[in-house]
């Protein structure tokens, strides 16, 4: 049997799949109905709409199969991404690449074969649609005209849907953008206003408008670290480029964010201790992953007075494992259960009182995902917390 090599832009050709955000969801009609059609066209028992993702090949529409998927080291459709043409297997028992193939000598038992690659807007193949048989067969020109057609039409159903999904996408960050500019910027400017009234209604003395603010300067400082993240946030909603994926040294980045933040985490007599493996390196956005540990490390600062604060890395499997530790107060269950949920978002007052809105660790959780990793939280009331998140590890070759 021949396993099938991977194409040269596998990277990208993976990064263009993913963005249909098709990979394991329920059948459509729509797929199903084009599946149907190439079988019944191609007078053929079998017919897959196939996706062919790290390891495996999935089936979006099947007919005549009951698996849904199978390992990729198997599957006729991987060597059609590999060309850009229709494959055509007559016979597999007398093709040298298939004749001891499992799906050739078991089930489904495969004599028959042809492959349309599904090829998207920017040439990337990403799946194919094919029609399979149980016995020897040949196409005839307008059976093959059909194929052709019809993995056109499979695009651009995933066009369509792909165009429906940012649709939805964008007028939930319309929504999530609304709630945070209504909600939380109001409140400092609203206490700037106030002030400004008292000063101009009543008088108020020097002594008494010095004292103000204080609390002033405390929402204004909240206002422009959430002004900070809504941006980077919005841009990251909006951005046609995608994520931009780099070698990052994970040390020397939380060096610089300590360093830039040293007077905050002075005011408060806090320590920081930078405990990262100078071997950590990892593959994500370095904008976002800069973005993440800022806010971490702000909302550690924010939580603990005269304490520690502790970044540390260790590795898990392939994943860079980092954890960013405080001294501070602690959050109970019910606060930690709510820590990442948009809908139930809140924020509790710093240790010196300082504002904030919760927004800066939905973001860092959700850029997180964005790059491939996860993030978690542990933490019990005047124990302080641990933020944990993954990310890829860059293991050199």
């Amino acid at each position: 049997m021949e396993i099938p090599s991977k194409p040269a832009n596998e990277r990208e050709r993976l990064d263009a799949l993913h963005e249909y955000h098709i990979l394991d969801t329920p059948a459509e009609r729509d797929f199903d109905e084009i599946a149907e059609l190439a079988s019944l066209i191609c007078e053929t028992s079998i017919s897959t709409v196939t996706l062919i993702d790290e390891a495996r090949q999935w089936f979006k529409a099947k007919v005549g199969l009951d698996n849904s998927e199978t390992h990729r080291d198997y599957a006729f459709c991987s060597h059609v991404i590999n060309q850009d043409s229709v494959m055509i297997v007559p016979d597999a028992t007398k093709d040298d690449r298939f004749h001891d193939n499992p799906l050739v000598t078991g089930k489904p038992d495969i004599r028959f074969y042809a492959g349309m690659p599904l090829v998207t807007p920017d040439g990337h193949n990403i799946g194919t649609l094919c029609v399979i048989d149980t016995k020897p067969k040949k196409l005839l020109p307008h059976q093959l005209f059909a194929l052709q057609v019809l993995s056109k039409q499979v695009i651009k159903q995933m066009e369509l849907r792909k165009k429906i999904f940012e649709l939805e996408r964008l007028n939930d960050t319309h929504r999530k953008l609304l709630s945070v500019i209504g909600h939380d910027l109001r409140s400092p400017l609203t206490s700037l206003y106030g002030l400004l009234e008292l000063s101009e209604k009543y008088n108020l003395p020097p002594e008494e408008f010095k004292a103000k603010l204080p609390e002033v300067r405390q929402g204004f400082t909240a206002a422009n670290a959430l002004l900070t993240n809504l941006l980077e946030w919005a841009t990251s909603q909006f951005e046609h480029n995608g994520i931009k994926r780099k070698l990052i040294s994970m040390r020397h980045i939380v060096d610089q964010i300590a360093e830039n933040n040293q007077q905050q985490f002075d005011r408060k007599n806090n320590v920081v201790e930078n405990r990262v493996d100078s071997t950590c390196q990892v593959l994500a956005d370095e904008h976002m992953i800069r973005t993440v540990l800022r806010n971490l490390l702000m909302n550690a600062n924010k939580f603990t007075d005269h304490g520690r604060i502790t970044i540390s890395s260790r590795e898990v499997n392939t994943m860079a494992e980092i954890c960013i530790a405080d001294t501070g107060v602690g959050m109970d269950e019910n606060q930690v259960s709510k820590m990442f949920n948009w809908d139930k978002r809140g924020s509790t007052k710093g240790t010196n009182g300082e504002r904030g809105s919760g927004f800066g660790l939905l973001v860092s959780h959700e850029f997180v995902e964005k790059n491939g990793g996860r993030m978690w939280v542990e933490s019990k009331p005047g124990e302080g917390s641990r933020f944990y998140f993954s990310l890829n590890q860059y293991h050199p070759e």
